[in-house]
């Protein structure tokens, strides 16, 4: 394991800066690696036509940055899976306007060499409408029960959306958060292992994990995510009261999430996966170039206490 070293990367829109300033500030904090997605006052990147693609990788090559994962806004993020019919889910409008979103997002990435998009992952019901009704099951059962027939829908999605990307030569990479249903690292694997693509990635997210009463995140779910794991979308959070849905994001390392055991693990497996800082907390200040320089500070203790290289 001599010279290990982790890839350090970024997401971009926590900077909540144009562009320009954007990819500067990345580079001056010392990232390798960006994450792309929607960025305020830019135009929406499935909007960009070939010449404002080129545009945006010539900024980034001009910094040296490397684009490992672009996004095209939040692809499925809203949307209710129990509002999708199984036999004509492809012809729901919601469905319809994000798998065109996405399928759009591919052609990007093969422009600007990318090899991987990433989307979210279909809501459980009622997350937005009144009070995440499912919340306390989910909680209690470590992540939630997915139904047979919704397991059904997740594979049917996302059967289409794997066509799209053997026709455009990526990869896609499933995002977690607490409201979707690849919550957990059990959820994830449940259904990659139900889909059986090869063109199948995980954007990891231990932090999202454990808010939703997952157990063992650094080990039994890195176990868990390890053969499909494209990068680390790293954030940290304190859970107040699980079964109430109260917890409080804060800076890398002073959280529950255990950081140092999950780098240990990436470290003895030689991952390639990169370590995508984001924020989700803001200092007193409230600036949120502070918070990710603070993220990326942190990061580099918690590295120098695993006993790794950065």
């Amino acid at each position: 394991m001599a010279g290990y070293r982790f890839k350090l990367g970024i997401y971009l829109p926590e900077l909540r800066l144009p562009f320009d300033q954007a990819l500067d500030q990345a580079r001056e904090m010392g990232a390798e690696y960006v994450w792309l997605n929607n960025l305020p006052g830019e135009k929406p990147l499935t909007q960009l036509d070939d010449a404002e693609v080129d545009h945006l990788a010539e900024g980034l090559a001009r910094r040296g940055l490397k684009p490992f994962l672009i996004s095209a806004g939040v692809t499925f993020k809203q949307i209710h899976l129990c509002d999708l019919n199984l036999e004509d889910m492809e012809h729901h409008p919601a469905f319809r306007q994000d798998l065109d979103s996405l399928v759009r997002t591919m052609q990007i990435a093969v422009r600007l060499g990318v090899s991987v998009v990433s989307t979210f992952t279909f809501a459980w019901p009622g997350e937005y409408t009144a009070g995440k009704p499912t919340w306390p099951m989910r909680w209690l059962t470590r992540g939630g029960v997915i139904a047979d027939v919704d397991m059904e829908k997740l594979v049917r999605a996302f059967s289409l959306v794997m066509e799209q990307a053997e026709r455009h030569g990526v990869d896609v990479a499933l995002s977690m958060m607490p409201w979707n249903y690849t919550n957990t690292t059990g959820n994830f694997r449940r259904l990659a292992e139900a889909l059986g693509s090869r063109r199948l990635r995980v954007m990891w997210g231990p932090a999202d994990n454990l808010n939703c009463g997952e157990w063992d995140v650094a080990r039994a779910g890195f176990g868990n995510v390890r053969p499909y794991l494209h990068g680390l979308h790293l954030k940290d959070l304190r859970v107040i009261d699980g079964l109430r849905c109260k917890f409080e994001y804060c800076p890398l390392g002073q959280g529950d999430v255990d950081y140092t055991a999950i780098l240990r693990q990436l470290r003895e497996h030689q991952s390639e996966a990169v370590l995508s800082v984001a924020t989700h907390f803001l200092p007193p200040s409230g600036s949120a170039q502070e918070a990710m320089r603070i993220n990326f500070a942190n990061l580099r203790a918690l590295i120098r206490r695993a006993g790794v290289e950065s």
